[in-house]
């Protein structure tokens, strides 16, 4: 196996098709592994980072694996320090299920080459979104450590996806009896009251102004609430766009918005992948409260549930996290792993224990803290992120302008 750093500037031209058919090829693939969103992440999400992307190819030069993977310092005191390695994606857009993309068969050699080339290039290997039930995920912390002994430290995150039947009354009927009268009830009151109208995103010239509607209804329902809102810069909004068109190219967009009397008042920002939609983004008119109906949120996804199972989907995934918002629609659990491993030797140490040590010191202290006080610091938190969400805003009202 020959293992290769592609830059940037290669990505999309002589990689792109075999990057595209090795997303095909391989049983664990996903949507945050795809060209169109590693490269989105890092036009604008790359800054202070090194790209390193690797490709390993066997004697032919046909490609077996890739590892889009990223290096950046670890700062301390202001200063650049030991160096990190990443994967690409895992900051600011809520990707999940990432790792590196492998041909079936071909796993270990792939894991084990890519180990190979990697050893001693990196202090400390934070690896974030590894999906448990992938077995190319779970081997990867594995590969990179086998260079020598080293420090770990893991946590566990969930994520939250419906599993759909072949029958939508079915799976309402699958529902607590309180939450499914609750689905039927809002959306017969609003359909009978209202013209309604669910309608997808299907042009590449609607993206623009559906993406705008999503981020107004966003920042206004957030801002509202003494929060700064995920869009409150334009670096995330661009990335949005830039994936939105070449989503829709490919056929995997699916950005749903409820239109009622004319107007959007609830959009989902989604995408359709092996059989799943993923929910990335929602938002909804923080200032329409029809009479009986509440949120209508709750009334687009029981139509964009009703549409995937109509085109065929096998499951619904919400992402991070199990709120109680999710898991209501009858959700099963799936689990991220973040893994940190310190190399061998002072520079890995350091670099761990500014980390995971870290990290293990904040748990420690929490778990040992009075709950006022823990209510004073979360206040606090939140006074600081609205100031700092105002002024952001202010800010790109002012690049706007």
């Amino acid at each position: 196996m020959r293992v290769e750093e592609v830059p940037p500037a290669s990505w999309s031209g002589a990689l792109a098709a075999d990057w595209d058919r090795l997303l095909q090829e391989s049983a664990d693939a996903t949507i945050f592994q795809s060209p169109a969103w590693v490269e989105a992440w890092w036009r604008h999400f790359g800054t202070g980072r090194r790209a390193r992307l690797m490709t390993v190819r066997d004697e032919r030069g046909d490609l077996r694996g890739l590892g889009p993977l990223y290096d950046r310092p670890l700062h301390f005191l202001g200063l650049p320090g030991p160096r990190v390695l990443g994967l690409l994606g895992d900051e600011g857009v809520g990707s999940e299920y990432l790792g590196i993309l492998v041909r079936r068969g071909e796993e270990q050699a792939v894991l084990r080459a890519l180990g190979g080339s990697l050893m001693g290039a990196w202090s400390l290997a934070d690896l974030r979104g590894l999906r448990e039930d992938s077995a190319v995920a779970r081997a990867l912390p594995q590969a990179l450590a086998a260079g020598g002994r080293c420090q770990t430290d893991e946590e566990r995150h969930p994520c939250s996806m419906i599993p759909l039947p072949s029958d939508y009354e079915a799976y309402l009927a699958s529902l607590p009896t309180k939450f499914r009268t609750t689905v039927r009830y809002r959306t017969n009151k609003l359909t009978k009251n209202y013209e309604v109208r669910m309608f997808r995103t299907q042009e590449p010239g609607e993206i623009e102004p559906h993406l705008d509607r999503l981020f107004a209804m966003h920042q206004r329902r957030w801002e509202a609430e003494g929060h700064p809102g995920s869009f409150r810069g334009l670096t995330k909004r661009a990335f949005y766009a830039d994936v939105s068109r070449e989503f829709i190219r490919r056929g995997w967009l699916r950005f749903y918005h409820l239109e009622v009397d004319g107007a959007i008042r609830a959009s989902q920002f989604g995408f359709a992948f092996r059989g799943v939609l993923h929910s990335l983004q929602e938002a909804f008119d923080h200032d329409f409260h029809p009479p009986g109906v509440g949120g209508v949120g709750v009334v687009l996804r029981g139509m964009v549930l009703r549409e995937c199972i109509a085109e065929g989907l096998r499951g619904y995934d919400f992402l991070g996290g199990e709120e109680e918002f999710k898991t209501r629609w009858g959700t099963q659990t799936l689990y991220v792993r973040s893994v940190r491993i310190g190399a061998p030797g002072i520079s890995g140490a350091a670099a761990f224990a500014l980390t995971a040590g870290v990290r293990r010191l904040k748990a420690w202290m929490k778990a040992r803290s009075p709950d006022w006080l823990l209510e004073r610091r979360e206040t606090w938190r939140s006074w600081r992120r609205s100031r700092r969400g105002r002024r952001a805003a202010q800010r790109a009202e002012g690049v706007r302008e």
